[in-house]
């Protein structure tokens, strides 16, 4: 039996895989053998390739969430929504794999691999749950910089394309600005 800590290193050596061969080489002894764990060892913990997705799934989002805590250095409960979605955007961002989106993108067919994410980001942006107030102008330009974001996201890594530095920068600034500053005390 594969120690318990042995599962976040078996969706590592799961990632490698799909990275270095593709999502159809993906397979239970394929990622076994990768993570130098018996077969039996590695269905213990995943019984099937669709619960070693999920897996995948529920790995990625913690690693996202964790990626919005150290950029808004809160919980999501102790930030505000302008804190929360300038973490957002700091995130959505930063560097992510192809791999990271081509996973991510397919999460959305099937909602065991959609509800991590959609837990993360449930906590993280609550007030999104129930119909925006188009008047509610904090509220409005926090949504306009995460969609910009995502898209932004969806540029970077979906079509492939590689902004430079500079260019890169400065839409991050210009989506940044789109967030309302806080109150001076």
């Amino acid at each position: 039996m594969a120690r318990p800590n042995a599962r976040p290193a078996m969706i590592e050596a799961a990632l490698r895989v799909v990275e270095e061969r593709g999502i159809t080489a993906l397979t239970l002894d394929a990622v076994a053998a990768e993570a130098g764990v018996t077969k039996r060892g590695l269905i213990y913990h995943f019984p099937t390739k669709h619960a070693l997705l999920a897996g995948i799934h529920e790995f990625l989002a913690d690693r996202v969430e964790r990626g919005l805590r150290e950029a808004t250095g809160k919980e999501p409960e102790e930030a505000t929504l302008a804190e929360r979605t300038r973490g957002y955007v700091l995130a959505c961002t930063g560097a992510s794999t192809r791999l990271e989106t081509r996973l991510i993108a397919e999460a959305g067919n099937e909602p065991d691999w959609m509800a991590p994410w959609q837990r993360v980001y449930d906590r993280w942006f609550p007030g999104d749950a129930a119909p925006i107030d188009e008047h509610d102008d904090e509220a409005m330009r926090c949504l306009m910089a995460r969609m910009a974001a995502d898209g932004f996201w969806g540029y970077e890594n979906a079509l492939g394309a590689s902004l430079p530095s500079g260019v890169r920068e400065r839409l991050v600034d210009e989506i940044l600005a789109l967030i309302p500053e806080p109150p001076a005390p």
